[in-house]
């Protein structure tokens, strides 16, 4: 996404105590700078990862116990062909894993994952 940022493109008055709060942050020329810097797109796809209904379940049950795709295709209700794409997106994203166990494949969350849903039952408890 390219932006064009500089006050002067700006055609209306902006408040005098925002001007003053722009400049203490380094001016808006930084702030933009700083907003380049973080990986947006990279942001952007794994929310939209974690925006289904079905995967944020997964990610929930996983938190609590290791499962095979059995176990998480009954979990959401899924057939298992639609629950193996919903782990794929999962695992594609970093946020599962799985190791073979015999003849099936279990999956867990990897650290990121519980970092992620950590971060989302914060959020819930500032939402009750």
């Amino acid at each position: 996404m390219k932006r064009c940022c500089s006050l002067e493109n700006i055609d209306v008055e902006i408040p005098e105590e925002i001007e003053r709060e722009v400049e203490e942050k380094g001016g808006f020329e930084e702030i933009c700078r700083d907003l380049s810097e973080h990986d947006l797109a990279r942001l952007a796809a794994q929310m939209k990862v974690m925006g289904d209904e079905k995967r944020l379940a997964i990610l929930y049950a996983l938190v609590r116990q290791r499962m095979c795709v059995c176990m998480l295709a009954e979990l959401t209700g899924c057939a298992y062909s639609k629950c193996s794409y919903h782990i794929t997106k999962l695992k594609d994203a970093g946020l599962i894993e799985a190791e073979h166990l015999g003849n099936y494949i279990i999956y867990s969350l990897t650290p990121y994952g519980t970092q992620v849903i950590g971060n989302l039952k914060k959020i819930e408890e500032v939402e009750k």
